[in-house]
């Protein structure tokens, strides 16, 4: 659903586009009721394909809550066990909290809370800047939300290369949407319709925001908790369960992939985890696991921004050599001729080989 709402996003924003052309558009009938429930299609047709494609193939979908009962066995919610050779674990991810700012679902909102708005608000406070708050932001500035970004590190996008946040940071400034980097949220306190947080800079200056909505996008946390873990023996390390080569855990009949391991929480990757895994067990020989390094990512704000191997950043800390370099959009005759000259291509690469790092 957050994709099919950057696409409504970028549909409005390119009213301005029409209207820098002398095009009048009246949007005072703009209803965002609208653009709710065609993310809310999207997801459903989705949805529907995912269980067509289940069903096609002969798998037997048993919907409620498992509880691990032993190596082969789970235990329903209805009273039934449910057994077989081996048993996968994908049990997903759940929003982060951070104290003081626990979701209401109203004011206090999680990502999945804001994927369900039905009315936007006048401002809003974003609370995390990484791939989801970013994405967010785009979405409700590009619908005339006033918004506020906050950052705990040092620049946006923290997982992403600096020099391209520090391009997006621009953007984003451009755009009106107020950035505050190395800036921790301290509390929030329900105020009229809306909330007040009180932030304090990294040199300790506190300031207070008023906003309609909080959005806490600080990441998401792994679903380890009731899965009956300790009934089979397993043990987490900071909430992910531990794997070794084709996501087997420490039990040979489990497997683990997605959000619950220590992989970056990204779908493509869950996919790719589990299709290793299946192959593994089908007698397939598929690669052992993924290389961090191969992962691609993509942030789908405006600039948008896509990345794979080593940052600088991480190269220099890895003490591994590189040389780089930069080719502006602006020097590609396309992202003029489309007015997206914004952004860069950058290439890190072995100043003996030339090989990409």
């Amino acid at each position: 659903p957050s994709k099919a709402l950057i696409h409504q996003a970028e549909v409005f924003r390119s009213i301005d586009d029409l209207r820098k052309m002398g095009v009048e558009v009246d949007t005072s009938k703009f209803d965002y009721g609208v653009v709710y429930k065609k993310s809310r299609k999207a997801a459903d047709m989705l949805s529907k394909g995912v269980n067509f494609l289940l069903k096609k193939n002969n798998v037997d979908l048993i919907e409620g809550t498992a509880v691990l009962k032993s190596p082969h066995e789970v235990s329903m919610d209805d009273g039934r066990t449910v057994s077989g050779e081996n048993i996968l674990i994908a049990a997903g991810s759940s929003p982060r909290v951070i104290p003081g700012f626990e979701f209401d679902g109203d004011r206090v909102l999680s990502s999945d809370d804001a994927l369900m708005l039905q009315e936007l608000p006048e401002k809003l406070l974003i609370l995390g800047a990484g791939a989801i708050g970013v994405e967010f932001a785009h979405i409700m500035n590009a619908f005339g939300v006033e918004v506020h970004l906050v950052e705990l590190m040092d620049h946006i996008i923290p997982l992403e290369d600096a020099e391209l946040a520090a391009v997006l940071d621009r953007s984003f400034k451009k755009r009106g949407i107020k950035i505050y980097t190395s800036t921790k949220a301290l509390w929030a306190k329900l105020s009229g319709a809306g909330a007040v947080a009180q932030l304090e800079a990294a040199d300790g200056k506190k300031m207070e925001i008023e906003a309609d909505k909080v959005l806490v996008v600080i990441g998401r946390a792994p679903n380890t908790q009731g899965l009956g873990l300790e009934n089979v023996g397993i043990e987490t390390e900071k909430g992910f369960i531990p794997v070794g080569d084709y996501y087997q855990t420490k039990i040979g009949s489990i497997y683990a992939v997605g959000d619950v391991v220590a992989s970056p929480l990204l779908a493509h990757v869950a996919s790719k985890e589990g299709e290793i895994t299946i192959e593994h067990l089908a007698g397939k020989n598929p690669v052992p696991r993924i290389v961090k390094e191969e992962i691609p990512s993509a942030i789908y704000c405006e600039p948008q921004i896509a990345s794979f191997g080593y940052s600088e950043t991480r190269a220099s800390e890895e003490g591994i050599p590189f040389k780089k370099a930069v080719f502006p959009y602006r020097g590609a005759g396309k992202a003029v001729a489309v007015e997206k000259s914004e952004g860069m291509v950058k290439v890190l690469y072995d100043p003996e080989t030339s090989e990409i790092i």
